[in-house]
C-alpha cells in the first residue's frame, strides 16, 4: 500500500539576456542552461516514457524563460552554440589524442552526448521545448507552473499595481504558451507576504509553494547551503507533507521538505559532491568543456583526476537507491513529501543529476510504498482541510528578505519605487484620453523596461556578488531606457531619433509583445 507520494518540483529560470552580453555574463547562461539542463530534461522525460515508467513530476516556467525559449534569435544561436560545442570537442579529442592523453576518451563521450543532444533538439522536438512539455502536460505527466513575469521579487514591490502587472503577465503569458491557463504558480524566491494569495485568488490560480520554516517555523535553512542559521523562532506542530489553505482565501499552499532537499543542495554531504562525479569548476582552456572529476573537495583544481563516464552510473544509481530509501523509510509521516530544486542544479551544476532524476523515477516506479506524483494530482488526492495564516518570508538567507534588500541594494528599489508611481501617474493622465499609436508603442516599451527592471536576478547578482557589475549595469540599462522613453511622452510626435531608440528597444527586449500599459493603472 503506498504511504507517500514524491512531488519533484522544478524551478526553471533565468534573467533576460536577449543581446545583453555574450560571456562570462549574459546571453551564454541561456545556451548553456539549454545544452547541459532543458534538452537533456527533455530527452530523460522521452526515455521514461519509452521504458513504460509511470513518473509525475511539477516544474516551473518563468514567463521570461519562456519567451527566451520561443524567441527566433535565442533558438537561432543555441543552435549555434551547441554546434560550435560539438567541434571544440572534435578538436579536444583530436588534440588530446596527439598527446596520448587520457581526456581523448573523454571527448569522445562529449562528441556522442553533443550529437545526440542536438539530434533530438532538432528532429525530436522541432526546436520546441516548450511545445514537447506542453503535450506531456496533457498526458498527465507534468504540472507546468507559472511564476511572475519578470521574477520580480513580489514582497518589496510597493505598488498593488506592479504586483498585479507582474501576475497578469505570468498567466497571460502561460495562456499563449500552453493554451491553457495556470493551475499553480512558482513565488519568485518562495517569497511571501498576508496577502498575495488574494492577488493569487484573483488570477484563479490554486497553489504555490514555501520554505519549511514558512509553515513549520524554526531555523531556516541558508539556501543554498543548508546550514542552521542562528535565529530563535518558535516552532509550530505541523505537518509539511499535507496541502493547507491560506489565511480566509480558496489558494493553497505546499511546504518545502527539508530532508530531502538537504541530501542533494547539501554543499557538505550533498550527493553532488562525491569524488567520481563531474567537476564543475575546472574547464579546458581550449574549449571550456569540464573533463575532470572531483576526486576530492580539498584538492585544488591541479589535482583532479580525469573523469571516467563509465565509472558514475554506479554511484548514480547508489544515490539514486538511497534517496529512495529514505523517502520510504526515513520520513515516517503519510502524505506529500514535496523536494524542490533550481532546474538548473540537474545536468548544468551537476551533471550526473539528470541520471539520478531518471534513475529515481525508475526506482519509484517499482517501490510498494512511495510513488510519484505532481502538485495538481495531489490536491485531487489529499484535499487541504485546515487553514493557516503564514509569516512574510522567503527561500533566501535568513528566511527573509536580506538577499534582495540590504545596504547595496537599497538604491535599486528607491529607483523602482520611483518608476511604480511613475507609470501610475502616466497611465492616470491618459486614462480617458485617445492615445497615438506612436504614443501607445512608447507606453508599452516603457512598461516591458519596468518589468525588467523589477526581476529579483539583479539584487541577487550584486549581493551574493557572482556578477555584481553586470547586475548594476543591467538594472541601470533598464531604468534609464525607461527614463529615455518617458521623455519622448512630452512630445507631440516621434522624432526620427526617437523612433530610431524606440524600435531599437523593441528589437533588444522584445518580451511579452502583447502587453498592454494600462495594466499598469493604480489600484
Amino acid at each position: 500500500m503506498v504511504e507517500r507520494y514524491f512531488n519533484l518540483v522544478l524551478h526553471s529560470h533565468l534573467p533576460y539576456v536577449k543581446k545583453a552580453g555574450r560571456w562570462p555574463f549574459g546571453e551564454e547562461w541561456f545556451y548553456e542552461a539549454m545544452l547541459e539542463t532543458y534538452i537533456p530534461l527533455s530527452m530523460c522525460f522521452d526515455r521514461l516514457i519509452d521504458k513504460g515508467i509511470e513518473w509525475h513530476l511539477t516544474i516551473g516556467v518563468t514567463p521570461v524563460l519562456s519567451e527566451m525559449m520561443m524567441d527566433s534569435y535565442m533558438i537561432y544561436e543555441t543552435e549555434k552554440y551547441i554546434s560550435n560545442k560539438l567541434e571544440m570537442a572534435k578538436k579536444d579529442y583530436d588534440l588530446f589524442e596527439k598527446e596520448n592523453m587520457k581526456e581523448s576518451e573523454v571527448a569522445k563521450f562529449y562528441i556522442e552526448y553533443f550529437e545526440k543532444i542536438l539530434d533530438f533538439f532538432k528532429n525530436k522536438i522541432s526546436y520546441n521545448i516548450l511545445g514537447y512539455w506542453g503535450n506531456l502536460q496533457r498526458e498527465g505527466y507534468l504540472d507546468i507552473i507559472t511564476s511572475s513575469a519578470t521574477h520580480a521579487y513580489l514582497p518589496l514591490l510597493k505598488k498593488n499595481s506592479s504586483i498585479y502587472a507582474q501576475l497578469y503577465i505570468g498567466k497571460e503569458t502561460y495562456l499563449r504558451k500552453f493554451n491553457r491557463p495556470p493551475k499553480g504558480i512558482w513565488l519568485p524566491e518562495c517569497a511571501y507576504k498576508p496577502g498575495i494569495e488574494k492577488f493569487l485568488e484573483n488570477f484563479d490560480i490554486k497553489y504555490f509553494f514555501v520554505d519549511t520554516h514558512t509553515i513549520l517555523g524554526g531555523e531556516p535553512l541558508d539556501y543554498p547551503y543548508f546550514k542552521k542559521k542562528e535565529i530563535e523562532i518558535k516552532k509550530i506542530e505541523r505537518s509539511i507533507y499535507k496541502p493547507y489553505l491560506v489565511s480566509d482565501s480558496n489558494v493553497i499552499v505546499f511546504g518545502r521538505d527539508s530532508r530531502t532537499s538537504m541530501q542533494v543542495w547539501s554543499a557538505e554531504w550533498g550527493y553532488p559532491g562525491d569524488g567520481v562525479y563531474r567537476e564543475f569548476h575546472k574547464k579546458a582552456d581550449t574549449s571550456g568543456i569540464q573533463y575532470w572529476r572531483i576526486t576530492d573537495k580539498t584538492k585544488g583544481l591541479g589535482e583532479k583526476d580525469v573523469y571516467d563516464p563509465l565509472l558514475v552510473k554506479g554511484r548514480v544509481y547508489e544515490h539514486a537507491e538511497h534517496f529512495v530509501s529514505i523517502l520510504e523509510n526515513e520520513i515516517k509521516e503519510e502524505g506529500i513529501v514535496t523536494a524542490m530544486y533550481d532546474t538548473e542544479l540537474f545536468g548544468h551544476w551537476w551533471f550526473e543529476g539528470l541520471m539520478f532524476i531518471e534513475r529515481v523515477f525508475e526506482l519509484l516506479n517499482e517501490s510498494k510504498k512511495v510513488k510519484s506524483i505532481n502538485a495538481s494530482l495531489a490536491l485531487e488526492k489529499f484535499e487541504p482541510e485546515e487553514r493557516i495564516d503564514l509569516p512574510e518570508s522567503s527561500w533566501g538567507r535568513g528566511g527573509k528578505h536580506e538577499v534582495w534588500l540590504n545596504e547595496e541594494t537599497y538604491e535599486l528599489w528607491e529607483k523602482i519605487y520611483e518608476v511604480e508611481e511613475f507609470i501610475e501617474e502616466i497611465v492616470s493622465s491618459v486614462k480617458e484620453q485617445k492615445v497615438p499609436l506612436w504614443k501607445e508603442k512608447v507606453l508599452n516599451q516603457m512598461g516591458r523596461e519596468k518589468l525588467l527592471l523589477e526581476s529579483s536576478d539583479w539584487p541577487f547578482l550584486i549581493t551574493t556578488g557572482q556578477a555584481k557589475e553586470y547586475g548594476f549595469n543591467r538594472f541601470y540599462e533598464h531604468y534609464n531606457n525607461f527614463k529615455d522613453l518617458s521623455n519622448f511622452l512630452n512630445e507631440d510626435k516621434l522624432s526620427i531619433e526617437g523612433y530610431r531608440t524606440l524600435k531599437k528597444l523593441e528589437d533588444k527586449d522584445s518580451l511579452f509583445l502583447s502587453l498592454n500599459y494600462r495594466i499598469f493603472e493604480r489600484r
